[in-house]
């Protein structure tokens, strides 16, 4: 069986790394076409997708299902490094529209029930989320990182004179140093401009 839907850079990295993963061996090729054994193939899957669901963030259930949350109560649930991750999932359409919201000094704050935050976090399959270059309707940017709060908190701090860290920066978003390191590019544009 051929591995469809499965891009072929990733099938390249599961078979190199088999000896650590347990990839099956190829039952052999056919021109450029590699194929597997669909029941070792299928169980591997099988068994890769459970490992990346159970390697998702714990959630905490404590609390009335109706009380509404905010940003940062609800990324402290789902286990995520703070409220920035859940508005950069809502914006690129990743987490659930808010259930309400409330007056807030930037205008409305948005509020979920418990509920919907549980019910986002049991629909998790752990697959990777963005927007696949190209994609239609995904939103055009006039500069990178364009509307992400983490570059307005670096130009917060080039404004009052801190030389930002991305290593300390990429903790604390949860991110990779090289992600901090290109928001602090965005932000230093902006800020010299």
């Amino acid at each position: 069986m051929a591995a469809r839907g499965v891009p072929r850079t990733t099938l390249n990295g599961w078979y190199r790394e088999r000896a650590v993963n347990g990839f099956p061996e190829k039952a052999g090729s056919i021109g450029r076409t590699d194929y597997w054994y669909e029941d070792e193939w299928t169980a591997w899957h099988q068994q890769h997708q459970r490992a990346r669901t159970g390697a998702l963030t714990r959630v905490d259930r404590g609390g009335d299902p109706a009380e509404l949350v905010d940003a940062g109560e609800a990324a402290r649930i789902m286990g995520y490094a703070g409220r920035h991750v859940i508005h950069s999932n809502r914006r690129l359409g990743y987490f659930p529209e808010p259930d309400a919201s409330r007056p807030s000094r930037g205008g409305n704050a948005p509020l979920w029930k418990r509920s919907t935050v549980w019910a986002f976090a049991d629909s998790r399959t752990g697959r990777g989320g963005g927007h696949p270059p190209g994609t239609p309707g995904a939103p055009l940017k006039a500069r990178p990182y364009e509307g992400d709060d983490r570059v307005g908190a670096v130009l917060s701090l080039l404004r009052s004179g801190v030389e930002p860290s991305s290593a300390s920066l990429a903790a604390s978003w949860g991110t990779s140093q090289r992600t901090a390191e290109r928001i602090i590019r965005a932000a230093r544009n902006l800020f010299s401009s």
